[in-house]
């Protein structure tokens, strides 16, 4: 029969070793939860900076084309010939 002493010994290992395996998977689980969350942060921060990308574009395409009125208002204003402009596809 087994002596007190080694199952002592046993019941300590058993308990170390559940205790260990326990809070492993505990803790491995907070991390994927973490990980989740620092994508769905990471797409959230993309889409905001695609979408204020995207406003900015709109914003300096409208910017170019005041100066060049401008630019075509105060030729008129000097009576000099304007600057010709590089007409792109949309700027008609």
């Amino acid at each position: 029969m087994l002596s007190y002493e080694f199952m002592s010994y046993l019941g300590f290992l058993g308990t170390v070793v559940t205790a260990v395996w326990s809070l492993a998977w505990w803790l491995n689980g907070h991390f994927n939860n973490i990980r989740k969350d620092v994508t769905l942060l990471g797409k959230e921060i993309l889409d905001k900076l695609e979408y204020h990308e995207r406003h900015d574009d709109t914003r300096f395409s409208q910017l170019r084309d005041d100066i060049w009125d401008i630019r075509v208002r105060n030729a008129a204003i000097d009576k000099t010939i304007p600057p010709t402009r590089y007409i792109t596809k949309g700027n008609n």
